[in-house]
């Protein structure tokens, strides 16, 4: 059993492209575990369970917007491989819950309205700025999120005067639990931290969820699981270092960016070797600095930093493989760390 919800789950992917509305379904959760890297619609599954648990409205707009943005990849009649990887549907599941997560008010017809907007857009954007990155051969990782969501967010205010979308504190996407003693590094505090920015990535702020997400991480790749734990700690210590306010540490908010730097550079973009690991914590480092340095920047703006450091800082790493000799940066289909690591080595046995 655990076998057949392993890696990118190519005997399910068979069955389900029998069936078109099985296949879209397929698509979406694929889409969600795409997120984390993960090509698996378990770890789709496991996401999106960790959501409902946290929210109903937010598991319905994460829902809503990896739909719309697939939907809208078929529509286009964009690469048939590409939708069924769900790479069409990782920056749509964020724009739905990014917008649910400032929503003023929950069920408002009116943010329902802009999640499908915003959503299909992100897929052409999606498109668009692949075709501008592969000059360099890398992904455009969740850009297409950043910049739909954060000019929406930023526009907000004006447009609409704050009766639909809400940023009490611009650096933090989901702070709602009010915690009256927090001391660092006790065992309380890690457990949450290190969970909570597990579960952030997807503006979930809830330990229990960000387990769940986790298990769906672990299934498809056990080194992907051990990174997300390692990236997340990693945030969680350099907000400590940095003397951020321990309410942001403890809810997660200097783990969500660094665990999923963690993952993409330890094991997805370089095959995984003692090197690639300290770089993927080296990475992980620059990502929880930039997520301090661009959350001041943004807080005038009234808008959150998001997934921006991610984005950058990873894209610069990923880039260092380019000319670096000691790195083994993966070529053609990827798929999984571990899947990674024995194609090397079949490769120069």
């Amino acid at each position: 059993m655990f076998s057949y919800i392993n890696g990118t789950m190519p005997a399910w992917l068979k069955t389900a492209a029998r069936i078109p509305v099985l296949a879209f379904a397929d698509s979406c959760l694929r889409g969600i575990g795409q997120v984390v890297f993960m090509n698996n619609p378990f770890t789709g599954l496991m996401i999106l369970t960790g959501i409902y648990f946290f929210s109903g409205w937010l598991g319905f707009a994460g829902t809503f917007g990896v739909a719309v943005s697939v939907l809208a990849a078929i529509i286009l009649g964009l690469n048939r491989e590409t939708i069924r990887a769900g790479l069409y549907g990782f920056n749509g599941v964020l724009v739905g819950l990014a917008l649910a997560t400032f929503s003023k008010n929950m069920w408002d017809g009116r943010v329902i309205i802009f999640i499908l907007i915003l959503s299909a857009i992100s897929t052409i954007l999606t498109e668009a700025l692949n075709k501008i990155f592969d000059v360099w051969k890398i992904p455009s990782f969740t850009l297409p999120f950043n910049f739909v969501a954060l000019l929406f967010l930023a526009a907000s205010f004006y447009f609409f005067e704050s009766t639909i979308i809400s940023v009490a504190a611009p650096p933090l996407p989901a702070i709602t639990d009010v915690v009256d003693n927090i001391y660092y590094l006790d065992i309380i505090f890690i457990f949450n931290a290190v969970f909570r920015g597990i579960g952030q990535l997807f503006f979930v702020n809830n330990p229990l969820s960000g387990i769940i997400i986790f298990a769906g991480i672990l299934a498809a790749s056990r080194i992907a699981g051990t990174f997300a734990l390692v990236g997340s700690g990693v945030g969680m210590l350099a907000g400590v270092a940095l003397g951020a306010n321990s309410y942001t540490i403890y809810n997660g908010l200097w783990g969500f960016n660094t665990f999923v730097a963690a993952i993409a550079i330890g094991g997805f973009f370089y095959v995984l070797t003692w090197r690639s690991a300290l770089l993927a914590i080296g990475c992980a480092i620059v990502v929880a600095l930039l997520f301090g340095a661009i959350s001041a920047f943004l807080v005038p703006w009234g808008v959150p930093a998001l997934t921006l450091p991610f984005c950058l800082g990873t894209l610069a790493f990923v880039l260092i493989g380019k000319t670096s000799l000691v790195f083994t940066p993966v070529e053609g289909t990827m798929t999984t760390p571990e899947q990674h690591l024995q194609f090397f080595y079949a490769k120069n046995q």
